[in-house]
């Protein structure tokens, strides 16, 4: 088989039309070109796609885990496994000029941007001056597939340090979907009364996951005007499952439709 020629098809595609004609098992060919050098590259591209099930679970995979697949040395393996973290600096590049939070729809894509097709869960807390300007963004924990583990008070800690009056918490949901658990609520909950008790603000806190985004402020779990968790997420774990189910999708939003709302209303935060 020609696979230079082949491989020259690949890449004058590419340049002539992007990736939107390619299959993913294309798509992992041309790529894994620049690192494997005269191969047939097809069928390695086929299992990897077996091997983890889709192109967006081999570009999550690890170094060590690519290496497990025949043909992937470890030059293919870095190579394959920078891509969603290359992804995850340019999303975060496109906001990182946001100088101001001014509402929801600016807070949205930023935490997005900063879970980006994290594997593990992990936790951040943005910090903001009187203007809503963003101070700075520190990771505060990270967890394993399902669970990370939060102390509050490394969250006052990163906002004291800063001298912050205002605050957005986020974190991610790996699998499934962005409803708060009981455990999101609580944890919120104990965060709200001691930023409460400093005179610092909780926005929002954020979770994103695969496909959609959950916002506490927006499903009514955090007031508008003063920060405080609402009645009803102080009573989270006692409301009807139903009324649970209807804070949950007041707050959804699907992953991405946050991007383009740039005009919304200043001086709210929704």
């Amino acid at each position: 088989m020609d696979h230079d020629g082949h491989r020259e098809r690949l890449r004058l595609r590419f340049r002539n039309a992007g990736l939107d004609a390619f299959a993913p098992h294309e798509a992992l060919e041309l790529l894994l070109t620049y690192a494997i050098p005269r191969r047939d590259v097809k069928p390695i591209a086929y299992d990897l796609l077996n091997r983890f099930g889709s192109l967006h679970a081999v570009f999550q995979a690890t170094a060590d885990e690519l290496q497990q697949v025949g043909g992937i040395g470890e030059s293919a393996a870095v190579l394959i496994s920078m891509i969603t973290p290359l992804f995850r600096a340019y999303r975060i590049s496109l906001v990182q000029e946001m100088q101001e939070i001014k509402n929801g729809y600016q807070a949205v894509p930023y935490c997005e941007a900063l879970l980006e097709g994290e594997r593990y869960e992990k936790f951040y807390v943005i910090a903001l001056d009187s203007r809503m300007r963003r101070l700075n963004t520190a990771l505060i924990s990270t967890g394993d597939i399902t669970e990370v583990r939060v102390y509050a008070r490394h969250v006052v800690s990163a906002l004291t340090q800063c001298n912050a009056v205002g605050a957005v918490i986020t974190h991610n949901h790996p699998s499934g979907t962005a409803q708060p658990s009981a455990e999101d609520i609580a944890l919120t909950n104990t965060i709200a009364r001691l930023l409460e008790n400093l005179g610092i603000r909780l926005y929002d806190h954020i979770i994103v996951a695969p496909t959609e985004t959950f916002s506490f402020h927006r499903g009514g779990l955090i007031g508008a005007d003063d920060g405080r968790v609402t009645r009803a997420a102080q009573q989270f774990e006692h409301i009807l499952p139903a009324v649970r189910n209807e804070i949950y999708q007041a707050g959804r939003i699907e992953k991405g439709a946050c991007r383009q709302c740039e005009a919304m209303e200043e001086g709210a935060f929704y």
